[in-house]
């Protein structure tokens, strides 16, 4: 019977080796379809880390305008331009600061990033906002691409730093009490 418990044991082993090593072959890049941090995405354009910028005391009042940040990758070989930002919770978007316009649309080269609100790229506002809005708190947006076409997602407001940081602190004093 020694025989046969140490062939069993041989047997399992191996079997424990083979499953684990299957499940080690599928933490290599090449396992993600996606990027993680991709919201959303439509045609071979995908967007990235959207959010509004955040408020003022942590709120935007019914009315007033909010940035958008977010970042567009181009992952195709042939230029893509956001040609329209909507949604039923704001009036409009202005767009400041758009290399050479100042205005829709905006050039998205093939395999380049373009991002929105950051000190190189365009600011889009979204203009009068209907409700207020409170930090984590979100609303839906549509971006159209000319080629790529329509996606809406849901653009959350961020915190301010200041509360970020106070939130931070109140958690290390609890953990220490």
């Amino acid at each position: 019977m020694g025989h046969v418990n140490g062939r069993l044991v041989h047997i399992t082993t191996g079997c424990l080796l083979l499953v684990a090593s299957v499940g080690v072959t599928a933490c290599g890049e090449e396992a993600y379809t996606r990027a993680p941090d991709v919201e959303a995405s439509v045609g071979d354009m995908e967007l990235r880390d959207i959010q509004l910028a955040p408020p003022p005391e942590g709120v935007y009042e019914g009315g007033s305008a909010a940035r958008l940040e977010f970042a567009m990758v181009n992952t195709g070989r042939e230029e893509d331009q956001l040609v329209g930002v909507s949604g039923p919770d704001f009036a409009g978007v202005v767009v400041d600061g758009a290399p050479g316009s100042s205005s829709l649309p905006i050039p998205i080269p093939p395999g380049e990033t373009v991002f929105s609100g950051g000190p190189t790229g365009p600011v889009l506002i979204l203009t009068g906002i209907d409700e207020t809005l409170r930090t984590a708190e979100s609303m839906p947006v549509t971006f159209t691409f000319e080629n790529a076409g329509a996606v809406t997602v849901d653009a959350v407001v961020s915190a301010p730093l200041r509360l970020t940081v106070d939130r931070y602190l109140r958690e290390q004093r609890q953990l220490l009490n």
